[in-house]
Parts: structure tokens; C-alpha cells; sequence
């Protein structure tokens, strides 16, 4: 068992404590050949998960810089692996208490799984972890095709859901806003709620959505290594996710058959795929937008911790592209896959 790492033909083993000197990727399985430049591939999506971006989050201060240690030469990737290094500089342990144990985090189940925990920041249950999965979100990209677009953003805070959203959305678009809410009308909303939070001392939950544009048909195994269930843990994985699913799938599962199934049954081009799988049907990709919801609970740091202490009043926006690398190391695995599926 390999608890650390994720991912079959291209694998991520992530390491590193929230308040240790450093935390880590290592991408293994990766093609050799392919160009690689920190600014452009790599900088920019940590740059967006990092803290201290808005009034929104936390106010710890980290730059996470991206070293790359091995794995690639002269600007391309060289078949080894790929070991990445983010230091931590602003860590602030003197807020943390040994003998404190957060409702809703790991701090007890940690220390009840191996006798001994790091308490400062939450150790390795932190959601610092998340930048080591960004690291390996980017490389993944780059094994992608050019027509692949993979864009998450929050669709909902608390009681305030997105509701005014165009066809399509860039990140660019999604960026617009602190809350990461294309819907700015709505995202003016959270932000009142949230900066409230972080005066009293609360938290909410809220929900990313994924589109992910652009894939052939025919991804996915129909069995148990299906697109939707290698997306779905994938997406679970991440810290404070308490559910996922295709779509809107409380609704879905209230739905009327003759009204889900709307898509053509038959022969021809366009028979037997269906808008309502939301790009997934028999665990296959059906050359649809794949639509997923990403359901996160409100931040286990509360009162007079979250107060006095350095923390997101809301997971959701820095963790909009933590979704999109995981959604982008499933994919990367399945092209790679996709060279064994036929002679």
C-alpha cells in the first residue's frame, strides 16, 4: 500500500508537513520529451492556490515558489522522475496548542492511527498538502490535448449559489473574483458572509463545480475503473471533501426516466448519447462536457483558534485548483492508458 501516492501508468507522491521546511511533489511515469517552463506550466496554478491572496483567506504569507530538483534538462522532461520542492516560510507554530484537538480535523484520528501527530497547523492533514497535488495537476496538463479545457469554480458558499453562467468559462473568467463565483452578483454576497466569518470566528462549506471540455469519447473502463469513480476519488481525497457526483445529483436522483433520458435512442451518429450523463455513460466519456460537483464542509477551525490563529473562513476558493489538478492527473492517466485499449 502506497498511501502517499496517486495515480497508475503516471503517479504523484506528495510529501511535506503544513509548518515542516518544505513540502514536496514527486511525478513518476512522466513522458520524456515534453517542454517544461516554471513560470508558464507551473507557476501560475500554485500562484492561485496559495495563501494570502484575498481578505478571504488566510492571511499566512507563502510565495510558494516552485523548485524543480530532478527530472528535467534543458527545459524538457527526461523520463525520471520529477521531484519538485515548495519551502515553507511563513509558518507560525507558537498558535498551536499540543494538546488542542480541532472538532472535525484530523488532530484525533491522526494521533489515534499512529500514536504521535504533528500538531502545528495540522501536520500533514493540513490543506497545505493540496500544493503538492497542484504540482502535479500542472505537469499533467501538459500531457493533454491542446482541446482539453479543465475549469472548476464555486458554484455555491453557504446559502448563495451561482446561477447566471455563460455556455462556456475560462479561468480568466472564474478568477474575476476573490470568491472564485463567476456570478458576481453573487460573489459580492459570499464575500460580505465570509468576512464576517472571519471576524466571528466561523466558517462555511460551499461547493465547486468542473467542466471539463474538449475529451474524446471513449475514456474510461466500464468496470471498476470507471472515468466517473477515478474522478470521484480523486476528488474525495482532498481534504474537507464530504461528497461528490456527476452533475446535480440530488436533483437526478429525483428525476423522472422519461424526463432525464432526453438524449437520442436509435441508430445513427448521435444515437444513444445522453446530455443528462453529463459526459459519462457506462463509466465511458461520451465526447460531452463532463459536469462534476465537488461538496466541501465549512473549515474545522473555529472560535477563539480561528480568531486569533491564520485560517480560510472558507475552503472553497483557493480550492477550486486543487479540483482541477486531481481532475487533470486522472485524465493525464486515462490518455496514457488509452495507447493500450487497442492493437
Amino acid at each position: 500500500m502506497q498511501p502517499n501516492t496517486f495515480g497508475n501508468l503516471l503517479s504523484l507522491t506528495t510529501f511535506g508537513e503544513s509548518h515542516g521546511p518544505a513540502m514536496g511533489a514527486v511525478i513518476d511515469g512522466f513522458p520524456a520529451g515534453v517542454p517544461v517552463d516554471v513560470e508558464r506550466d507551473l507557476q501560475p496554478h500554485l500562484d492561485r492556490r496559495r495563501p494570502g491572496q484575498s481578505k478571504i483567506t488566510t492571511s499566512r504569507s507563502e510565495a510558494d515558489q516552485a523548485q524543480i530538483l530532478s527530472g528535467v534538462f534543458e527545459g524538457k522532461t527526461i523520463g525520471s522522475p520529477i521531484a519538485v520542492l515548495v519551502w515553507n516560510k511563513d509558518a507560525r507554530s507558537s498558535d498551536y496548542d499540543p494538546n488542542y484537538y480541532r472538532a472535525g480535523h484530523a488532530d484525533r484520528t491522526w494521533e489515534e492511527k499512529f500514536g504521535h501527530r504533528d500538531y502545528r497547523g495540522g501536520g500533514r492533514a493540513s490543506g497545505r498538502e493540496t500544493l503538492c497535488r497542484v504540482i502535479g495537476g500542472s505537469f499533467a496538463r501538459l500531457l493533454l490535448p491542446d482541446e482539453v479545457s479543465i475549469v472548476a469554480f464555486t458554484r455555491s458558499i453557504g446559502e448563495f449559489e451561482a446561477r447566471d453562467l455563460p455556455e462556456r468559462l475560462t479561468i480568466n473568467d472564474v478568477d474575476r473574483h476573490p470568491t472564485r463565483c463567476p456570478d458576481l452578483e453573487v460573489a459580492s454576497r459570499i464575500t460580505e458572509t465570509l468576512e464576517r466569518c472571519r471576524d466571528e470566528g466561523d466558517s462555511r462549506g460551499g461547493v465547486v463545480e468542473i467542466w471539463i471540455d474538449g475529451l474524446p469519447a471513449g475514456l474510461g473502463d466500464p468496470v471498476f475503473m470507471k472515468m466517473k469513480n477515478r474522478l470521484a476519488s480523486a476528488f474525495m481525497s482532498i481534504g474537507a471533501v464530504v461528497g461528490t457526483g456527476l452533475g446535480d445529483a440530488p436533483q437526478a436522483s429525483k428525476a423522472r426516466g422519461a424526463d432525464f433520458h432526453t438524449g437520442v435512442a436509435g441508430s445513427g451518429p448521435h444515437a444513444g448519447i445522453s446530455p443528462a450523463a453529463c459526459g459519462i455513460q457506462g463509466g465511458i466519456t461520451n465526447g460531452q462536457r463532463i459536469t462534476m460537483r465537488v461538496y466541501f464542509k465549512p473549515a474545522s477551525t473555529t472560535g477563539s483558534m480561528a480568531k486569533k490563529g491564520r485560517h480560510d473562513p472558507c475552503i472553497v476558493p483557493r480550492a477550486v485548483p486543487v479540483v482541477e489538478a486531481m481532475a487533470a492527473l486522472v485524465l493525464a492517466d486515462h490518455f496514457l492508458s488509452r495507447r493500450l485499449d487497442r492493437p
